[in-house]
C-alpha cells in the first residue's frame, strides 16, 4: 500500500522510484565541487578571521552597503534575521541598505547619515555593476566634498573599475572568488565582511553552515534534507506545480524569502523550465494571498517556516475570551498549523522546516540547505544553476541607451500606460 498525506501527496515508493534522478543530481552536484566549480561550497570552509576588519572601521555611527541582487540581498537578509526589522531604532550603529537606481532612495539615506561618520562598503563581483557604480560615484564626489579618508570606505570585488578605484585611491578591498556566483556569495566576503560589523556573530553563521553541508554529503536522499528538499519540489514540478511559495511564520525572515526569490528564479528559469518563486509572510499573508491558494489554481508547492522559541513573548490577557492566557507564539504557531492542515484537506502541497530559534547558527544552517537545494534542483532539472545568461541582454540594451547607441522612450511610447 502506498502510503502519502494527502490527495496530493507523495509516497515513499514515489520517492523511490526517483532513485536514478535522485543519485545523477547529486553525483553530479559533488563532481562540480571536486572540479573546483561550486565555490559557495569551499569559501564556508575560510577562516572568519580573514573577514574582519579592525577596530578602526567599527567605530563608525552609519554603515552603507551599495550593491544589486546578490552582492547585497543575502547580506540584509541575515542582518535583519538576526538583528529584526527595526534594528535600526534600536540600535546605536544605523545600518543601510543602497539597492536600486531610485534617487529617492540614495536622497533618503543621504538625509539621514553623516557621510564622514559613514562606513561605505561597494559591492560588486564584476566591478561593473551599473546601479552600484552610479550610486557610488555619486557617494564618492559628496564624500571627497566631505573630507573623508580613505578608510570610510571598503570595495568588495573581483574587478572591473571598482576593483582599480579602489587601488587607485587606496581604500581596502576584499576579494569575492571567481567560483562564486552572487546570488550564493552571502557566505563569503560579500556578507561576511560588512556582516562582521554590524553586530553579526559570523563564527556562529559560519558553523551553521558547516553542520549543514555534513548533512548535505550524506548521498542517502532521506538523511539528506537539501536532497530531499530539492527532490520534493522537482516531483511537483512535474505535477505542474510551477510556483513555489515560501511563508516563514516570523517577521525576522521576511527578508529571507527575496533572498530565496533571486536564488530560485535565476538559477532555475531556464531553456524553457523553471518555477516561478513567490514571498509570502505568515500570519499576515493568511488575510492577502491564502484565499487563493486555496481556492484558486492548484499550481502551487508553499514551504512554511516556523521558530519554536522567539527571542520575546507576550501573554494575552482577557477574561472570558479563548485568547485569555495563550502567548503571541503560540497563537502565531496555530495559525500556520491551521493553514497547513487547511492546504493539505484542499490538496495543496506543502512542506514545513522549524527552527528551535532563530539566531546566527540556525539562519546559517538554512541559507545553506537552500543553496544546497538550488544546486541539487539544477541537476534534476538539467540546467546550469550558476549562470544567468537572459539577464545579460538587458544589461547590454541598458548600456547602449545610455551612450545614445540604442532607441529611446519614443519606440515603446504607444504601449506606455499613463496616469
Amino acid at each position: 500500500m502506498k502510503e502519502k498525506i494527502g490527495i496530493e501527496g507523495i509516497s515513499l515508493e514515489d520517492i523511490e522510484g526517483m532513485r536514478n534522478i535522485v543519485d545523477t543530481a547529486y553525483r553530479r552536484t559533488m563532481e562540480r565541487y571536486d572540479k573546483g566549480e561550486l565555490g559557495f561550497m569551499e569559501v564556508i570552509q575560510k577562516d572568519c578571521e580573514c573577514y574582519r576588519l579592525s577596530d578602526r572601521y567599527k567605530e563608525f555611527k552609519y554603515i552603507l552597503v551599495v550593491g544589486m541582487g546578490g552582492s547585497i540581498l543575502g547580506t540584509q537578509m541575515v542582518y535583519e534575521g538576526v538583528k529584526g526589522v527595526y534594528a535600526n531604532e534600536l540600535n546605536s550603529k544605523k545600518v543601510f541598505f543602497l539597492d536600486n537606481s531610485d534617487p529617492e532612495l540614495l536622497y533618503s539615506i543621504l538625509k539621514i547619515v553623516a557621510l564622514r561618520e559613514t562606513l561605505v562598503f561597494v559591492v560588486s563581483k564584476s566591478g561593473n555593476t551599473v546601479e552600484t557604480l552610479a550610486n557610488f560615484f555619486i557617494l564618492r564626489e559628496k564624500m571627497k566634498k566631505e573630507g573623508c579618508r580613505e578608510d570610510n570606505v571598503v570595495i568588495i570585488s573581483s574587478g572591473g573599475l571598482l576593483k582599480e578605484i579602489g587601488k587607485r585611491e587606496n581604500y581596502k578591498i576584499f576579494e569575492i572568488p571567481e567560483n562564486v556566483v552572487g546570488r550564493f556569495s552571502v557566505l563569503s566576503s560579500v556578507g561576511l565582511v560588512p556582516l562582521s560589523c554590524m553586530g553579526v556573530d559570523i563564527g556562529k553563521l559560519i558553523s551553521g553552515a558547516r553542520d549543514m553541508d555534513k548533512l548535505c554529503r550524506r548521498e542517502d536522499v532521506f538523511n539528506n534534507p537539501a536532497l530531499m528538499n530539492a527532490l520534493i519540489h522537482y516531483m511537483f514540478l512535474n505535477r505542474g506545480k510551477s510556483i513555489s511559495v515560501i511563508m516563514p511564520y516570523i517577521e525576522r525572515l521576511y527578508r529571507f524569502d527575496l533572498w530565496y526569490r533571486q536564488l530560485w528564479a535565476e538559477s532555475l528559469g531556464k531553456d524553457g523550465k523553471g518555477q516561478t518563486p513567490v514571498a509570502a509572510l505568515g500570519a499576515k499573508d493568511q488575510h492577502s494571498q491564502l484565499q487563493l491558494y486555496l481556492d484558486g489554481p492548484k499550481d502551487k508547492i508553499i514551504t512554511f517556516i516556523k521558530v519554536r522559541k522567539f527571542k520575546e513573548d507576550f501573554t494575552i490577557r482577557y477574561k472570558g475570551h479563548y485568547l485569555d492566557g495563550c502567548n503571541l507564539s503560540q497563537l502565531i504557531n496555530f495559525q500556520q498549523l491551521g493553514t497547513e492542515r487547511v492546504l493539505t484537506s484542499m490538496g495543496v502541497p506543502n512542506i514545513s522546516i522549524v527552527l528551535e530559534d532563530l539566531d546566527e547558527y540556525t539562519l546559517g544552517k538554512l541559507i545553506y540547505m537552500y543553496e544546497m537545494t538550488t544546486a541539487f534542483m539544477g541537476e534534476m532539472m538539467e540546467v546550469n544553476a550558476f549562470n544567468q545568461p537572459a539577464v545579460e541582454e538587458g544589461k547590454k540594451i541598458t548600456r547602449e541607451l545610455l551612450e545614445g547607441k540604442g532607441k529611446g522612450e519614443e519606440v515603446v511610447k504607444d504601449y506606455i500606460i499613463k496616469i
